[in-house]
């Protein structure tokens, strides 16, 4: 983990009120308090590290208002590290409105990310929902950079919201799916992992999304005896674990903060096994 200091390098809009941000790191660490001397040290221009389901805290130089960074998974690492931002509030707005050059201070890699399957015979499958695409992302590129083959489910409500697909297709197979039929497949993203989980009943599933989809992305493997991981967003401000604003119920009782236990679960853990 690190704390630093960023500078955009370019800014793209892959769909409507979505905003691709790249930065690089152009300051030494910055002493972290629960880090003491760790936290230091790392050159500026070193790389922007991380994992598929790893994220960072961000917040732009914009004075005292709101304090809080927000958090973003990541969905691109090296020279370069990449954000999705969706404009959707006054600390995203902020960041969406920044500028090539403008500053940022970075905190990560945080958190737990998916856990790679080490046998991939059964197939795997990435179902994304929104802005749940960004790690999944990440994970595609991976996944196609070590030769492992993957279908991309995704889902939205309309056409308007499916931002990085025409990067997506480049890198593996995509399925659409849209709830108007505006683009792709009419219906829920569920409809075509049920048929793919029904030829490649022993494929991994990986998801991120919003939580009711990520509920019958689980149902769905859990019922065709596929393993299966999500990805969960909660709302947080530390990213740390020691807020303890992004507590969950585990299915055991158990309190699991998405921020350090997660954000990548496997779904039985979080939403049980029953189909």
């Amino acid at each position: 983990m690190d704390y630093f200091k960023a500078r955009i390098t370019r800014m793209e809009i892959p769909a409507r009120d979505h905003v691709l941000l790249r930065f690089t790191r152009v300051s030494n660490n910055f002493p972290f308090p629960t880090q003491g001397k760790a936290g230091m040290g790392s050159r500026g221009d070193s790389d922007i590290e991380g994992e598929p389901g790893q994220f960072v805290m961000v917040r732009g130089s914009w004075g005292a208002h709101p304090i809080l960074p927000r958090a973003f998974s990541l969905v691109e690492v090296g020279k370069e590290g990449a954000i999705l931002v969706r404009n959707v509030g006054e600390g995203t707005n902020l960041l969406a409105s920044m500028k090539q050059g403008d500053e940022l201070l970075v905190l990560g890699p945080l958190g737990h990310g998916f856990s790679l399957p080490s046998e991939t015979g059964g197939g795997v499958a990435l179902v994304a929902g929104g802005v749940g695409v960004a790690p999944l992302v990440f994970l595609a590129q991976r996944l196609a950079d070590t030769g492992i083959e993957q279908v991309f489910l995704y889902g939205a409500r309309t056409g308007d919201d499916l931002p990085l697909r025409d990067r997506i297709g480049k890198i593996c197979d995509l399925t659409i799916t849209t709830e108007d039929g505006s683009v792709g497949e009419k219906g829920l993203v569920t409809a075509p992992l049920e048929r793919f989980l029904q030829a490649n009943p022993s494929a991994s599933v990986f998801s991120c999304g919003p939580e009711a989809m990520l509920e019958a992305v689980a149902r769905v493997s859990v019922a065709a005896g596929a393993q299966c991981q999500v990805a969960l967003e909660a709302p947080m401000a530390c990213g740390m674990g020691v807020c303890k604003g992004c507590a969950i119920l585990d299915v055991s009782g158990e309190y699991k903060y998405v921020c350090s236990d997660g954000p990548a679960f496997e779904s039985v853990k979080i939403f049980g096994r029953e189909s």
